[in-house]
């Protein structure tokens, strides 16, 4: 007890330790700045007051939508406008990218930035809003969150033209049309997105800043050249205004090129047509008139995202970079400041995009990639350089950071990063790579996708062989951790056992692989060693492991295999009977993945199913409903046959508990017919399908199903023989059924005193008072209700003689007998659907219970019309309605309306 009492205590200092963003993420290096939520530091900005009082006022719309091509100054009018306070209320920054381009990876984005701002509670029910299964909810979810906060905020999308899937738009626009009050939205576009515009302009929902409001105005373009130090007579600045259209960088290049004129008319007289002209015609001859040092520099850097001076130099081999790049940005020409000042910078990308054109040579190219990745594996920033390896195509050296760095990458919440960069990757290259397609095999698998997974880790086993001696024997440990998920997804847990056994045990053979974060192997293994052996019925070494892995040491906080172990030991203890241990440690596993983004996910379901049976054990069916319909979500996403089973016999019980027992049987069975299951999970299913034909009176069945039991006699089957023999008449063996089996926990304590009981009642009254005493006294600590609440009829009478007799559990003992009486605090509810209805399709259901058309009702909760009908389908087969009136009578019979 203290052991467990303590992983609770490690798990709270886990959360503890977290940085408030979704999950833990990998070290980036000394220094760095987490720069996709860092508003642009903006310097010797030329102020635009009228501009930002624009801004100010559109805050009375939700959405502000700045639009404008490359180089009109879209993303500092924002930042400059919030260095000012010109929001009045908090700011949230998010620099979008390619790896946003996925409905749950945007939403993500938003949730991590989110959380700073709006509190540790609010942020936990958004994180587990962006994790949802039914990813359409997560709009109204997150609406609903920032509404119960209170908390005015500024969302500022920066790049929303790096969206482009459909999905994520409507997602987005979903959230857009229908704001809470505190919630106001500012993005920065190169081109519309593909939104109603002219519908949302219409609807009072969309404010729009074009090039034509951010162009430079003389005051404004005169205050710029005067920053650059460029003195230029009215007519002149006139004209170069007229020929650039106000563009901000044309405008500056402009400057620049004029500083040494000492004829300012052959140069504005040269400008000509649209911005690209300009474009082509200033960085052409403002490029060309650079110092060649200076010219260097900037081709060099172009290559990355990111620069600061020690990464400079690294790439262009002198030590000029911090003077260089200081310079730079206080021009605000080139770079721009990114995060703490002086400490990182990013390319102007229309600089960037041309300077890069300019690196011709190929070797020149791969060589500065390189150097980059070299760089950023020294900094301890592997993301950032496979990254480059991959860009530069060196894929021998993109495979051996893969290989070193992919378990790393992999648990600290980098899975969706790692599969975006090797997708990209040409298909034979990343076949002949085993580590790149180990790699992108485990980053699908970490996410509950099995897409080519099998071909990947195939080509990776098949090229092993080829690889040296050290990295062969580190790729083997992480197939063989692969395998571990890949095997559970199949339901196959004498393979994740078989491949938990594989994996080397010594530490000091783990920390000579080069592996990273080699100290998180052991957790893993662990685990998953302690979850297949809790399915497979071997609660000892269950629970000796599980508790090893809890114990192991390890860097870098809460961990997914960390969720998993600890889950599994709750449905451990919850198998025990120790229901009050179990619901608190589950519950807090519970809090700690929603925090972490990880709700749904295998790692996670554990805690959900010790939850639901707790629920069911202490008869409280509106819980065991609630956690059931996660274990649901979680099986949606990232499925395994033995949590499946499992919890479809927890639904039969659940529906049999209710009334309908014939339901209950057709549930079971027509879950129970897989094959994809061990041998304890298939007799388990078979005990309760046996249980739930004695309710029938079907005893010649009942005993054909207990017959063919593969498995020793555990005190569960004991129990099962023996209720069936009493209920058929033969006391004498039931007695005989029961005799050998000691308990073992407290579980088999109260199963088997409430059998005893109901037993010794037909002979010796005094003895049955006696046995019920003891399964009371086993179970009021814990609140373990159902054993005797099943046997209601049978056992009411001899509860009622107890009471009187006196117990020491009066008032567990007077709370079961008001349930048995229909009076208690949850009196027996009519028949369930054989599969609950999910938390959106409740919501779904009570609004068709309103007078609202499928339009209103999806208006109202952010969804669109063709996603409500879908609900609103799974909802008719449910509760096996034939229309909507037909679902709201059948839901007000079974008390959900």
């Amino acid at each position: 007890m203290a052991t467990a009492t303590n992983h609770s205590g490690r798990l709270t200092a886990h959360r503890g330790m977290r940085n408030g963003r979704t999950g833990p993420a990998v070290a980036a290096g000394p220094g760095t700045a987490d720069v996709k939520f860092t508003v642009p530091v903006v310097t010797h900005v030329v102020p635009r007051t009228r501009l930002h009082t624009v801004l100010t006022a559109c805050l009375g719309d939700p959405c502000t939508l700045i639009a404008a091509p490359a180089g009109w100054g879209k993303t500092v009018l924002v930042s400059s406008w919030l260095a000012d306070g010109g929001a009045g209320r908090a700011a949230v920054w998010i620099t979008l990218s390619s790896a946003d381009d996925d409905v749950r990876a945007f939403w993500s984005t938003v949730a991590t930035a989110l959380a700073p701002v709006v509190g540790e509670r609010t942020a936990s029910e958004i994180r587990h809003a962006a994790t949802d299964t039914d990813v359409d909810d997560v709009p109204r979810q997150l609406a609903a969150a920032l509404a119960e906060r209170g908390t005015p905020v500024v969302l500022v999308l920066d790049n929303l033209h790096e969206l482009t899937s459909p999905a994520v738009h409507e997602s987005l626009l979903r959230l857009v049309r229908r704001p809470p009050p505190e919630l106001r939205f500012v993005a920065t576009t190169r081109r519309d997105p593909p939104w109603p515009v002219h519908r949302l302009r219409l609807e009072g929902v969309l404010t729009e800043i074009r090039a034509a409001e951010l162009a430079f105005r003389a005051d404004e373009a005169a205050a710029l050249f005067a920053q650059l130090g460029v003195e230029l007579d009215e007519a002149y600045l006139g004209r170069v205004i007229e020929r650039t259209e106000g563009w901000v960088a044309g405008l500056r290049l402009a400057a620049l090129e004029l500083r040494d004129a000492v004829d300012p008319a052959p140069f504005v007289d040269a400008f000509s047509g649209n911005d690209h002209a300009v474009a082509a015609y200033l960085l052409s001859e403002v490029l060309d008139r650079l110092t060649p040092e200076l010219l260097e520099f900037l081709v060099t850097v172009s290559i990355l995202d990111l620069v600061s001076a020690d990464l400079a130099d690294a790439l262009t081999g002198r030590q000029t970079g911090a003077a260089t790049l200081t310079e730079l940005a206080a021009s605000n020409l080139f770079v721009q400041a990114i995060g703490p000042a002086g400490r990182w910078y990013r390319l102007h990308r229309l600089i960037a995009d041309v300077l890069r054109a300019r690196i011709t040579d190929r070797r020149t190219l791969r060589d500065l990639h390189r150097r980059a990745a070299e760089w950023h594996r020294r900094h301890s920033m592997p993301l950032d350089a496979l990254r480059h390896a991959l860009r530069g195509g060196l894929w021998s050296l993109a495979a051996d950071l893969a290989g070193i760095n992919v378990v790393a990458l992999l648990i600290r919440g980098s899975a969706r990063d790692v599969e975006v960069l090797l997708s990209g990757v040409p298909r034979d290259t990343l076949l002949r790579h085993p580590e790149l397609a180990a790699a992108l095999a485990g980053a699908r698998i970490l996410q509950g996708s099995s897409v080519e997974v099998g071909e990947l880790t195939a080509a990776a086993r098949a090229g092993q062989a080829g690889l040296p001696a050290r990295r062969g024997t580190r790729l083997r440990v992480i197939l063989d951790l692969i395998e571990m998920g890949i095997a559970r997804t199949r339901g196959d847990l004498a393979a994740v056992a078989a491949a938990a056994r594989r994996v080397p045990d010594d530490p000091r053979v783990l920390a000579g692989l080069g592996l990273a974060a080699w100290d998180v192997v052991p957790l893993i293994v662990l685990g998953n060693a302690g979850t297949a052996e809790l399915w497979t019925g071997d609660m000892i070494e269950a629970e000796k492991h599980l508790r090893a892995a809890l114990d192991t040491s390890h860097s870098g906080g809460l961990l997914r295999p960390h969720l998993n172990a600890a889950a599994q030991l709750a449905l451990l203890h919850c198998e025990h009977g120790d229901l009050t241990l179990a619901e608190a440690e589950a519950n807090a596993l519970a809090e700690c993945a929603a925090e972490a983004g990880w709700s749904v996910s295998a790692q996670a379901v554990g805690a959900y199913l010790a939850l639901a049976r707790v629920s069911l054990d202490r008869a409280e069916p509106a819980e065991a409903d609630r956690w059931l319909a996660r274990v649901v979500e979680v099986e949606a996403v990232a499925p395994e046959p033995h949590v499946q089973l499992a919890a479809a016999a927890l639904m039969a019980l659940r529906r049999a508990d209710a009334g309908d027992v014939e339901g209950a049987l057709a549930g079971l069975r027509a879950a129970s017919g897989r094959t994809d299951t061990t041998p304890v999970l298939a007799d388990r299913l078979r005990q309760v399908e046996a249980d739930l034909v004695r309710r029938t009176g079907d005893f010649r069945r009942a005993g054909e199903l207990l017959s063919g039991l593969r498995g020793p006699v555990t005190p569960e089957i004991a129990h099962a023989r023996g209720r069936l023999y009493l209920a058929a008449g033969d006391v004498e063996a039931a007695e005989h059924a029961v005799s050998p089996s000691a308990p073992t926990s407290v579980r088999h304590q109260v199963n088997g005193g409430v059998l005893r009981a109901l037993i010794a009642a037909a002979r010796d009254d005094a003895m049955a008072l006696s046995w019920l005493e003891d399964a009371l006294l086993a179970a009021a600590p814990f609140g373990i209700r159902r054993p005797f609440l099943v046997e209601s009829a049978e056992l009411r009478a001899l509860l009622t003689d107890r009471i009187e007799a006196g117990t020491a559990a009066t008032a567990f003992a007077v709370d079961l007998l008001r349930r048995m009486s229909g009076r208690g605090p949850h009196p027996p509810a009519p028949a369930k659907p054989i599969e609950p209805l999910t938390e959106r399709e409740q919501v779904v259901l009570r609004y068709m219970a309103s007078t609202l058309t499928n339009a209103e009702i999806a208006a109202e909760l952010y969804l669109s019309v063709n996603t409500v009908k879908s609900h609103q389908r799974m909802v008719y087969r449910k509760l096996g309605a034939d229309g909507r009136r037909d679902a709201v009578r059948r839901a007000r019979e079974l008390r959900l309306l």
